[in-house]
């Protein structure tokens, strides 16, 4: 049992909450992708962005690195701070692709309006020659 918990020291602690945090990055990126929420740049930016935190946090685990409190508190400051950075640039995805869609729209829109007033010319142009 004490083996145990001199595995899981400090240094693991935070190794393993850095390795936690970039697998559930990349699952909510890729499911957010899946469900059209997220555009296809942002999602090979954050699977970078959590393989490289995976590997830094990997690395953690197997040296054992032991320097201090304040890099592990910046270890969990980094990881919460990609934490927010994923859901406001899964907010921003999401708003590009209404406002493309809304555009599409619009265009579709104005397709529509510009026939109308073509026919609404057309009867017009009956009417005087009559």
């Amino acid at each position: 049992m004490t083996k145990w918990l001199e595995l899981i020291d400090s240094w693991n602690f935070v190794g393993l909450a850095i390795v936690g945090i970039s697998v559930l990055i990349f699952i909510a990126a890729f499911f957010r992708y899946a469900r059209k929420k997220m555009s296809d740049g942002l999602m090979m930016i954050w699977f970078v962005m959590s393989l490289i935190v995976f590997i830094l946090g990997f690395v953690l685990i197997i040296t054992g690195y032991k320097s201090g409190v304040i890099v592990s508190v910046t270890c969990i400051a980094c990881a919460l701070l990609l934490v927010m950075i994923f859901i406001v640039s899964s907010m921003v995805s999401e708003l590009m692709m209404k406002v493309r869609e809304l555009a599409m729209q619009v265009a579709l829109l104005n397709q529509e309006n510009d026939s109308m007033l073509q026919q609404i010319n057309k009867l017009k142009e009956h009417e005087k020659d009559a």
